[in-house]
């Protein structure tokens, strides 16, 4: 029965993306990129329970991330290097997830927030909990 909710939950959004219309065209300015093996995405350790039964789901801006953004759409956030220096540090002690780019068919995109060289990339598509390994289970807390 759980299982059966999953798909039907990670369906439901992977088609959301087809709904959606062609990103792309809503976002010509975006890079392709190729992902390493590995990607690390960080999360809020309130958002771990659901993350474990979902997976990694694109969320729109008004859900966790900036307005003033320059992307439209869902997507989700990840980082293209096995550096822990490079990973995102929101100053709280938040969740790691190590993302497996081989498992996975998403086409992925530099942050254009960011400099292209960069390591901070995006994805329009979910990340199915096959996929994804918390690696760091964070407290929550402000580290400042």
């Amino acid at each position: 029965m759980k299982a059966t909710r999953h798909i039907q939950s990670f369906n439901e959004h992977q088609s959301d993306v087809t709904k959606s219309g062609d990103f792309l065209n809503k976002n010509p300015h975006l890079a392709q990129v190729i992902p390493n093996k590995y990607v690390y995405h960080t999360s809020n350790p309130i958002f771990r329970k659901k993350i474990s039964k979902e997976g990694l789901i694109p969320k729109a801006k008004s859900e966790s991330w900036l307005s003033d953004t320059n992307i439209h759409g869902k997507v989700i956030f990840a980082v293209n290097s096995d550096n822990k220096k490079d990973w995102w540090d929101s100053t709280y002690d938040d969740d790691i997830y190590r993302i497996d780019t081989t498992k996975l068919k998403n086409k992925w995109y530099g942050d254009p927030n960011f400099e292209l060289e960069d390591k901070r990339i995006i994805t329009f598509e979910p990340i199915d909990i096959s996929c994804i390994e918390l690696i760091y289970k964070g407290s929550g807390d402000n580290k400042l």
